[in-house]
């Protein structure tokens, strides 16, 4: 790693820790603090690579489980948020869209289940579903659908933008 790439990621991190310590002090705005963490990785794998993508995922995910009050917020992170903008990367490298939106779900349901098991380590029960289980997981992967649509918005505009720091600039 160049040490502008280095130096830029750090600090992107460290953007990201304080997105993940908001979403854990501020739980009725939580959701707006995990897109924006998302939307850091997502930086990351734009403007260098995947590779340090994954790196500044890694080292957020450790730190996040140390320094984030709610642990809850950094399991959510590492399962879920810090990770899909380095699959969607992998999702969109050329692949029809009906591949890429299948391999999409195929990881959101993934995690969805490993999070379910986690969250029954963790409380020594099942979560209840207020609606049923089949409900709430249809419900969250039409949200999540939505969230990859904010995300890929989101990497349009910053496309249009004149950023001097590019990576391949």
């Amino acid at each position: 790693m160049k040490a502008k790439e280095l130096s830029y990621t750090g600090l992107m991190a460290a953007l990201n820790i304080i997105f993940l310590i908001f979403a854990s002090i501020l739980p009725r705005v939580n959701s707006v603090f995990y897109i924006l963490s998302s939307v850091c990785v997502m930086i990351i794998v734009w403007l260098y690579s995947t590779k340090t993508g994954i790196v500044m995922y890694i080292s957020v995910s450790l730190l996040s489980l140390i320094i984030v009050p709610n642990k809850l917020v950094a399991i959510l992170y590492i399962l879920i948020f810090g990770l899909y903008p380095v699959i969607k990367a992998f999702c969109e490298k050329g692949f029809p869209l009906y591949v890429e939106m299948g391999f999409k779900i195929l990881f959101y349901n993934f995690m969805l289940i490993i999070l379910y098991f986690v969250l029954k380590i963790i409380l020594k029960e099942v979560p209840h579903f207020k609606y049923g289980i089949v409900l709430t997981v249809a419900s969250s992967e039409v949200i999540f659908l939505l969230y990859d649509y904010l995300l890929t918005l989101i990497l349009q505009r910053l496309k249009t933008l004149k950023i001097p720091w590019r990576g391949n600039q």
